[in-house]
């Protein structure tokens, strides 16, 4: 994906000047001129992520300039950005809907169900505008509300579901990293004939987790769904057979 540098920044979550002070350290490679426009692509936004990920961690630019500059140096840059690019790519979607803010309130029914959205990551407020980061979610909410559910009872539901998803993915990620550290201790970056296999074990990784959610919780559904179907028809029919026994 091509971005100029103001959607570069917003894609990252940082801002136009930051992406221009990080090029001005070397933190972040030139982008592609064309004419009197510079074109970012996704390496860029992967290296943006990865400097978001160390200051959040408290390393300087001069820290994180000494850190790239040594990983990159004799190593292949493209398995290098292959590399970054496992470690920082996301995953979820990058779609939104921005709605009204008043809209938001009353579909909603008050601030309170959209405090909890923000703090789930699904919506954020900018001025009079609501940005839902998972506008089919939100769709499925307003679905299930005209069958008389409330949207407090479906992010109740949700929260438990993040919870339970939360867990899988601290797992997953805390597996492939002890696979890490038991093979190479702590503190590795992988040399010049590890890099490939590094990104590949990290991509498999991912989707090996992703698999086995989907197809996890297809099955329980059905299994549930099933046995939740024959209890409630299995009553049905002793009521029906025996009038006595209906509330």
């Amino acid at each position: 994906m091509e971005y100029r540098i103001d959607d570069l920044a917003h894609a990252a979550g940082t801002t136009t000047r930051n992406v221009r002070a990080y090029r001005e350290r070397g933190l972040l490679p030139p982008p592609e001129k064309r004419g009197r426009v510079g074109i970012y692509d996704d390496s860029h936004l992967a290296r943006l992520r990865l400097i978001d990920i160390l200051l959040q961690r408290g390393f300087t630019t001069s820290h994180i300039g000494d850190f790239i500059t040594g990983w990159e140096n004799g190593k292949d840059l493209a398995e290098v950005l292959g590399l970054q690019t496992a470690v920082t790519a996301q995953w979820s979607k990058e779609e939104t809907a921005e709605v009204p803010l008043a809209v938001v309130d009353e579909f909603l029914g008050g601030t309170g169900q959209l405090a909890r959205l923000q703090a789930l990551g699904l919506a954020r407020v900018e001025g009079d505008t609501c940005v839902f980061t998972d506008p089919e979610l939100v769709e499925g909410f307003a679905s299930l509300s005209e069958y008389g559910f409330t949207i407090g009872q479906l992010i109740d539901v949700h929260e438990r579901i993040h919870a339970a998803v939360d867990g899988i993915a601290k797992d997953m990620i805390g597996a492939a990293k002890s696979h890490i550290v038991d093979q190479h201790g702590d503190g590795w970056l992988p040399g010049d004939e590890e890099v490939a296999g590094a990104t590949d074990m990290l991509v498999r990784m991912r989707e090996l987790a992703v698999h086995s959610v989907n197809a996890t919780l297809a099955r329980a559904l059905d299994e549930n769904l099933q046995r939740e179907l024959g209890d409630y028809l299995t009553t049905a029919v002793q009521n029906r057979s025996d009038p006595g026994t209906r509330p």
